[in-house]
């Protein structure tokens, strides 16, 4: 119709249809606002809307990159030594009580309407329970939960209390120096520093492992406990991490100011000793910005019970010595953030006591699989009440009473594509743990020490570094130490930080399962993580999968709706196989021992 058109109009002179230039879309505009009629529509007229739509879309995106860009440059410029770990006033995305004080409320219909419907099925659930038991709530898991409540608290307690150890440790050994103290206590000799540092770890963590395994607490008490014990772990490590690292800058600041030149009366002496003068006040600043990142704070004089102590309250596991801070506490935010806590914790009670313990009871009779499907819905329900009230409720509210004003405790991990993606996006105060203390140590180590191994000069051609390194990636190792070298110069920085970092995670994610459990079932949870490291890696080479996002996000999902209840199930067949063997009337989840 379009090609009737055009030849339907008259020619010009030249033999050529004529053509019309195209107004801009802020012509067009004008003229709409001018009153004048808007044109005809035709395809050339839609084809100039939608570029200079698109270019004007492209233009917002760019703005927004390069300002992103210049603020991560300031941060950069600002702490070089921060690992990219970087702190800034941040909300949750999904947190909307701060969305309505800051005058936005897109997703207060949508929270209301979830919540209502949970209301909605709780309501249902509890009246069919009690047509079929004539009680409402059963109570028995209740009593699980809150027995030994005293000797939980004060274990719990005696727990937090003895990670203070920490700053006297740091204060009397790594910084203090002296005459005293030998020389294998300098936080510069990394063999020596890394075994104190070490040992300090392994033997608290031991401790309070050995401690949880005496009690004879429920499985309720030991998956708590477990799992605080884990994140106290975390926090005393990066403590210590960062405080050694201050304390090598501090060590050699010291020694800098102490450094006197020796004088000498020739002009190229006095011109060298001026380039060193130089050199050391250039060091002296770098060191200087390193112990003084922020205006008031400044190392060792936050080596003080109270800047742990607020580190211990503080929704984070990356020690730094200050953190961006709001300028007051909400009180009626907190006591919301309070309530929202107590409410998702009754609403998880009923769904695991009313749908998920019933099935588990009766694994035995039905198999492993069909309990797997009976428990899809009710875990995937536990994990996204999990999911709130740890980084909505519990988070934000510790957030807002040590005024800790990065709330970005998760990203849209309802979009990832992947384990991989899904893992940095869900839970940001480990996946920022394991970037600053696993992934960049290594990729840097790993990168610095491939470089060295090669024998590479820095003044070498560059045909001449790439026969060295190919004949040094095609030598076959003979030892030990040599098989290393080849992996560190063949396989990809990266790719081998991610792969220690992912199996460092599902390490620390099997042990705490099997110190919770007392029950140790092959490493299923192992490897099933460590399992992703070739799908990522395969998913990555596929180009025409690797642009599906819409089929990587339905696949992952479909995934991990499965298999969450099922290594539930395995990590628990063995113990109701016990129970029904034993014959033990017990109506809630055994003491697995």
């Amino acid at each position: 119709m379009f090609m009737l058109q055009a030849a339907s109009r008259p020619p010009s002179s030249q033999g050529s249809p004529k053509l019309r230039p195209q107004k801009s879309r802020s012509e067009l505009e004008l003229e709409q606002k001018q009153g004048l009629p808007p044109p005809p529509y035709t395809p050339s007229l839609h084809r100039s809307l939608r570029s200079s739509r698109e270019q004007h879309n492209r233009s917002d995106n760019d703005e927004t990159a390069t300002s992103e860009d210049q603020t991560e440059n300031k941060l950069e410029k600002k702490n070089k030594n921060k690992m990219a770990i970087f702190f800034q006033p941040r909300t949750s995305i999904l947190d909307y009580t701060e969305l309505m004080y800051q005058g936005s409320d897109t997703i207060r219909g949508l929270v209301t309407c979830f919540w209502t419907i949970i209301g909605a099925y709780l309501v249902s659930l509890l009246s069919s329970h009690y047509e079929h038991s004539g009680e409402v709530l059963s109570s028995d898991l209740a009593v699980l939960v809150f027995s030994r409540g005293k000797d939980l608290l004060l274990s719990d307690l005696s727990l937090v209390a003895s990670t203070f150890c920490v700053v006297p440790f740091v204060r009397y050994v790594w910084v203090a120096s002296g005459k005293w103290q030998p020389a294998f206590l300098d936080p510069r000799n990394s063999v020596c520093a890394m075994c104190l540092h070490a040992a300090m770890e392994i033997g608290w963590l031991a401790f309070w492992y050995a401690w949880q395994g005496t009690r004879g607490w429920p499985w309720t008490q030991r998956s708590f406990f477990a799992l605080h014990t884990v994140v106290n772990w975390m926090k005393i490590h990066s403590y210590l991490s960062t405080t050694r690292r201050l304390a090598c800058a501090l060590r050699e600041r010291s020694e800098l100011t102490s450094h006197s030149p020796i004088s000498s009366s020739s002009s190229s002496s006095s011109s060298s000793e001026d380039d060193h003068q130089h050199k050391g006040s250039g060091r002296l600043r770098e060191l200087d910005s390193v112990l003084s990142p922020y205006a008031n704070a400044r190392f060792p004089q936050t080596l003080t019970m109270h800047n742990f102590f607020m580190f211990q309250l503080s929704p984070t596991l990356v020690y730094e010595l200050e953190y961006p801070r709001t300028p007051r506490i909400r009180w009626l935010y907190v006591a919301e953030k309070m309530a929202g806590t107590a409410g998702i914790f009754v609403v998880f009670y009923v769904v695991v006591a009313h749908l998920m313990i019933p099935h588990l009871e009766r694994m035995p009779q039905t198999g492993v699989l069909m309990t797997t499907v009976h428990l899809m819905g009710p875990m995937a329900t536990c994990w996204l009440l999990f999911f709130f009230i740890t980084f909505d409720s519990i988070s934000n509210g510790f957030a807002e009473l040590t005024r800790f004003a990065d709330r970005r405790f998760y990203d849209d991990w309802w979009n990832a594509r992947g384990l991989d993606e899904f893992s940095r996006k869900w839970n940001r105060p480990v996946h920022m743990f394991l970037a600053r203390h696993v992934y960049m140590p290594i990729r840097e180590n790993w990168r610095v020490y491939k470089a060295s191994s090669a024998g590479v000069d820095a003044n070498e051609p560059d045909t001449k570094k790439k026969e060295r390194s190919t004949r040094s990636s095609r030598a076959a190792p003979s030892t030990v130490g040599g098989f290393v070298r080849h992996l560190r110069i063949t396989i990809p920085a990266p790719l081998a930080a991610m792969a220690a970092t992912f199996f460092f995670s599902s390490i620390l994610h099997e042990v705490t399962v099997v110190v919770a459990c007392h029950r140790w079932n092959h490493g299923m949870l192992f490897f099933s993580q460590m399992m992703q490291i070739p799908l990522i890696f395969a998913s990555d080479k596929v180009l025409w999968y690797k642009n599906q996002h819409a089929l990587r996000n339905w696949i992952f999902w479909v995934v991990m709706v499965f298999f969450q209840p099922f290594l539930l199930c395995m990590y628990t067949h063995n113990a109701f196989v016990a129970r029904q063997n034993s014959s033990l009337s017990v109506s809630v989840l055994p003491s697995v021992a």
